[in-house]
């Protein structure tokens, strides 16, 4: 069974990706999803009720995607969001109406939205193959379907670095 909203497109031509002096990261409060009273009842609703029956899920900090740009350099406009928000926005059975809500209320049909960054990999091997991965049953969304390597950087582990100091406070 596949997602319906979800699609696959691979293009195997060489590609030696991006230089780090070609990315730029911009790690803000501001980029940080747009909530109220009623939505964060939801999320912990929805986070109780599917914790109940898989108990072996847990929350955990990520990066949320805001936005990105491409003109002179790829930006990335980042926040910070949470697993448990994700099941309860992306995931929820009112997601649609989150998207349209978002619209209607911030111009933004992603504002409400957890949108968790994630990294995947397709690697080739050398006699042509790809690798694949078969998610684990203990998961909340896809459990045994096959998948890229990869999953969603997590802040708390993220080297602050290449962050301004104030946004280290949050982690």
């Amino acid at each position: 069974m596949t997602d319906p909203e979800v699609s696959l497109l691979l293009h195997c031509a060489a590609w030696r990706g991006l230089r780090q002096s070609h990315v730029r990261v911009e790690l803000s409060e501001r980029y940080n999803r747009q909530t109220d009273a009623a939505l964060q009842r939801h999320i912990e609703e929805v986070w109780t009720a599917r914790v109940s029956k898989e108990p072996w899920l847990f929350d955990g900090a990520k990066f949320r995607l805001h936005s990105t740009a491409s003109a002179p350099l790829l930006t990335l406009r980042l926040g910070l969001t949470s697993y448990k928000d994700y099941l309860g926005t992306n995931w929820s059975s009112r997601a649609v109406e989150l998207h349209k809500r978002g619209e209607a209320e911030f111009g933004s049909s992603q504002a409400l939205l957890a949108q968790p960054l994630g990294v995947g990999a397709v690697v080739c091997t050398g006699d042509g193959q790809v690798v694949f991965i078969r998610r684990s049953q203990e998961v909340a969304e896809a459990g045994g379907k096959l998948d890229l390597p990869g999953g969603h950087p997590e802040p708390k582990i993220f080297p602050c670095c290449c962050v301004t100091p104030d946004f280290c406070k949050i982690f």
